[in-house]
């Protein structure tokens, strides 16, 4: 039988696949064992919005704030916006065709926790809800992001979670 000998090339490929490897699962590790939060300091443009709503905001939109957490499975986003409510109420109406949007009472907002992992992120004081008033509500569940809006203020808030 004829031996094969490995050649410095043949050694040097197997190192970078090795190295390859071993990046790829310390990559695999970090994203999925640590906590990861996305959350600007400040108002967003409506594009880096609708990254988080996959749908584009109304032109009227303004004061946009945006939040995301992640950890292994959990996933919330948060999204807030100030625009009249009449648009806030057709916004919620095109994220949530065929949902109906109902009176919430404000013991219920005050007692809601946002965010619902708590300690995710510096300052979430821009998610006021419990502050709304004259609020209504739709959506929900793992597969369907909840929405509120203050039809006083014309606030609209948003989260989707999984």
């Amino acid at each position: 039988m004829f031996k094969v000998k490995k050649t410095s090339r043949t050694r040097l490929f197997v190192k970078i696949v090795a190295a390859s490897v071993l990046c790829l699962l310390l990559f695999a590790a970090w994203d999925l064992l640590l906590p990861h939060s996305y959350e600007p300091s400040a108002f967003v443009a409506p594009i880096t919005a609708q990254d988080y709503t996959d749908v584009p905001l109304p032109p009227e939109a303004r004061n946009i704030r945006v939040a995301e957490y992640r950890h292994w499975i959990q996933f919330e986003q948060y999204v807030r916006f100030e625009a009249p409510p009449e648009v806030c109420l057709k916004y919620a109406a095109s994220i949530l065709p065929g949902y109906t949007l109902q009176p919430v009472d404000e013991y219920e907002l005050k007692t809601s926790r946002f965010p619902l992992t708590k300690g995710a992120f510096r300052d979430f004081t821009w998610f006021d809800l419990a502050t709304a008033q004259n609020v209504v509500a739709a959506g929900g569940g793992s597969d369907k992001p909840s929405v509120w809006i203050d039809q006083t203020r014309g606030v609209f808030y948003g989260v989707a979670n999984k």
